[in-house]
């Protein structure tokens, strides 16, 4: 564990492990994740082939297998380099969970703004699910999505950034390598729109991690994702494994790139998203301070 408040990336170089180190606790994460799936995968089988009747049950089970790094990762990190999960999270300083939120706030205004342009423009409808059933599981999918999230930060921009940055000694290759790790890991979708998802996975993965090194901590980053899945699973829906939403897409497998015009719009996408987030919730201190100030948050040492 770490004696002061260290960034979280930093965490492997100021506690003096070694890369083989984090090399030998990557294969074996692997391996018991691996395991630990195979498990809940059969009996999630079990549960649906019993319960016909009973709808996202895979799905659900999906996001649990998901869910199983966080104890493995605690096992992972005590055993292999006598470090505690916090130290994924914020080195030697408490939990914020309220930055968590304030940062998924954040980051909700302009995935709720592209929510009524897609209506708007009818790239988005009213899905089938009954408002009682979205109402009684919508809790579910938050509780479960926010494990499977934090599930995935605490691997990719925690574990993983730490290997990284001692493979690198810095932030941006090691950025690069986790994004392709995050991506790959997001393989093995049928939709059409292949590279259009390639994309956006990246994106979002190299934002997430600028946001964890600005902050020095994790808690940001895992905010945006949770609240990324969540308003994608009520508002846009996938293909490959259904949960309960308020809208879907009209065109369930919409098109790849196109041509420049959809690579400008997708960047314009991200460039609005990105921007939103930095002057509201960066530049402002709401984010990592709590409140509105004009003058520049003080970064993390």
């Amino acid at each position: 564990m770490t004696d002061g408040a260290v960034p979280v990336h930093l965490a492997g170089v100021a506690t003096g492990q070694s890369r083989r180190s984090y090399l030998f606790g990557t294969v074996m994460t692997v391996i018991l994740l691996l395991l630990a799936g195979i498990v809940v995968y059969l009996a999630v089988a079990a549960v649906a082939k019993g319960c016909r009747n009973l709808p996202y049950v895979q799905s659900y089970g999906l996001l649990a297998i998901n869910a199983l790094a966080i104890p493995v990762l605690a096992l992972t990190t005590r055993w292999l380099h006598g470090m505690s999960l916090r130290d994924l999270i914020a080195p030697g300083r408490p939990v914020d969970w309220g930055m968590a939120g304030r940062s998924a706030l954040v980051y909700a205004v302009p995935m709720l703004v592209q929510v009524g342009i897609g209506l708007w423009m009818g790239e988005l409808q009213p899905s089938g699910t009954s408002l009682t059933v979205f109402l009684l599981l919508a809790p579910v999918s938050v509780v479960m999505f926010g494990l499977q999230a934090s599930a995935e930060e605490l691997l990719f921009r925690g574990y993983l950034a730490q290997g990284a940055q001692l493979l690198f000694r810095h932030a941006v290759p090691a950025a690069l390598l986790t994004g392709l790790l995050f991506t790959l890991a997001h393989e093995g979708s049928d939709a059409r729109a292949v590279w259009a998802v390639r994309a956006e996975i990246m994106m979002m993965a190299l934002f997430l991690s600028w946001m964890t090194v600005r902050f020095g901590r994790l808690e940001a980053a895992m905010g945006v994702h949770i609240i990324n899945n969540v308003l994608f699973s009520f508002f846009v829906g996938g293909s490959d494994f259904p949960f309960p939403d308020l809208l879907t897409r009209t065109d369930p497998d919409p098109p790849d790139f196109e041509g420049w015009a959809d690579l400008a719009e997708f960047a314009l996408h991200q460039g609005l998203s990105i921007g939103f987030y930095w002057l509201v919730g960066m530049k402002t201190g709401f984010v990592e301070r709590g409140r509105l100030s004009l003058g520049r948050a003080p970064r993390q040492a």
